[in-house]
């Protein structure tokens, strides 16, 4: 076995103050070192401040550090991505691009510990308000009627007062010594955890897929693993999200499962 590439990403927010929170996402792969940085007011969630860290590499270690001034103003949250496209045309990376991405789902994730300051008089107040918009998004939000444990009760009664989310991804390309490949990607989080294997023929056709989920808020979760079976036999490099997404069960599926499975993708795309 050829161990041919690793992708690693940390994710997390944290209040500075009674006012700003930061989000920074810290990336590395084979080739690259990249950060992303936010400085976000607490209570509209928009970007006061943001750069990016380009890192060097063996040979030249040197860093820079980018302002990336068209994002102040702009929102960190769910529904955002046209104007964070807008504001990020200077920058031509795609992966610094989508490092500001999983910096906002860092930030929308935290909101479940900012809910006061989001104009909501409790946590049960903010529950009933996720459940109302993000009806039918997810696996979770699609089947309400069947889930056990409630967001406000995954959550508990104390709520975090500093550090306010983390997340840790990771992507392993591999090839066998068939000349077949394998990709491991995991998921761990403060409210989740799951991992993906693919095996892959030597054409890069998917021809094996598992994936395991030991921490989500419900076991109704679970049940999105089933929408793997949907992928054997495509070919997963160059694959747009969507039609991943689609292939996954959409709203039947699991977002952050489709995330690890892009990773995956955007694997085979860099390596």
């Amino acid at each position: 076995m050829e161990f041919l590439f690793q992708r690693f990403w940390h994710s997390f927010a944290e209040r500075l103050d009674e006012k700003y929170i930061i989000a920074r996402t810290t990336y590395l792969d084979t080739r690259v070192e990249r950060e992303i940085v936010l400085r976000i007011e607490a209570e509209s969630l928009d970007i006061e401040e943001a750069w990016l860290l380009r890192l060097g590499r063996p040979g030249m270690m040197a860093d820079s550090r980018e302002e990336l001034q068209a994002l102040k103003g702009v929102k960190a949250y769910l529904g955002s991505g046209p104007e964070l496209r807008q504001a990020l045309r200077s920058v031509e990376d795609e992966l610094e691009c989508s490092l500001v991405n999983d910096t906002v789902i860092a930030v929308v994730q935290a909101e479940s510990f900012l809910y006061r300051e989001r104009g909501y008089n409790d946590a049960a107040q903010y529950t009933r308000a996720w459940e109302e918009f993000y009806l039918g998004s997810c696996r979770y939000y699609s089947n309400l009627e069947r889930v056990k444990v409630s967001w406000g009760d995954f959550i508990g009664a104390f709520s975090r007062e500093t550090r306010l989310f983390d997340r840790c991804k990771n992507q392993q390309l591999f090839r066998e010594d068939n000349g077949t490949y394998r990709i491991n990607g995991s998921i761990i989080d403060s409210f989740h955890h799951m991992t993906a294997c693919l095996e892959l023929d030597q054409d890069m056709t998917i021809s094996q897929a598992w994936a395991d989920m030991p921490r989500v808020p419900d076991g109704v979760c679970r049940e999105s693993t089933g929408q793997l079976a949907n992928i054997i036999g495509h070919t997963l490099a160059g694959k747009p999200k969507k039609e991943l997404a689609r292939l996954l069960g959409a709203g039947q599926g699991c977002v952050h499962l489709i995330d690890l499975l892009y990773d995956s993708a955007r694997i085979l795309e860099l390596c």
